[in-house]
């Protein structure tokens, strides 16, 4: 656990409780900046699929809500994506965007030894971006992705 001002933080893998949340709070941000595309819809209706394999669903807890989710999922040529990452209403402007990314990014280096993970999005998520940036992620590409209607850039992190 660790403490933001007065308030402690319970970080959770895979836990089946926060696996509504997790759906409801990547939905909320899609529906609001974007278009929900049928992996988005696939995810809402099947979160679990998250957690099977060598994937994992990690959330954040501040007095028993779950104030953010982040994934870290393998795709089909064993390499892994951070994906769904989404806080709470609630509770941002507290930093945990970037608490989650870090969490994520120890986990895949420490825990699974991987030498770098991937993840898309897209420029109309300026603080997004900016974050990822600033915590040493760099550009893939940038333009249409194949897959991924609201997908215009891909971005790497060497852990």
């Amino acid at each position: 656990m660790a403490k933001m001002s007065s308030e402690t933080i319970e970080i959770r893998r895979n836990d089946p409780a926060a696996l509504a949340d997790f759906a409801a709070l990547n939905l909320y941000w899609i529906e609001r900046m974007h278009t929900v595309e049928a992996s988005d819809q696939e995810m809402a209706d099947n979160p679990e699929a998250y957690t099977h394999g060598r994937n994992s669903i990690f959330s954040l807890h501040i007095s028993g809500k779950t104030a953010g989710v982040c994934a870290l999922k393998e795709d089909s040529d064993g390499q892994f994506e951070l994906t769904k990452m989404a806080v709470s209403a609630d509770f941002q402007g507290r930093g945990l965007g970037k608490k989650l990314m870090e969490i994520v990014e120890a986990y895949a280096r420490d825990d699974m030894e991987l030498a770098k993970i991937y993840l898309l999005s897209n420029t109309k998520n300026e603080a997004a971006i900016r974050l990822y940036k600033r915590e040493g992620w760099s550009v893939m590409f940038e333009g249409p992705h194949p897959t991924y209607e609201r997908c215009d850039i891909g971005m790497e992190k060497i852990l």
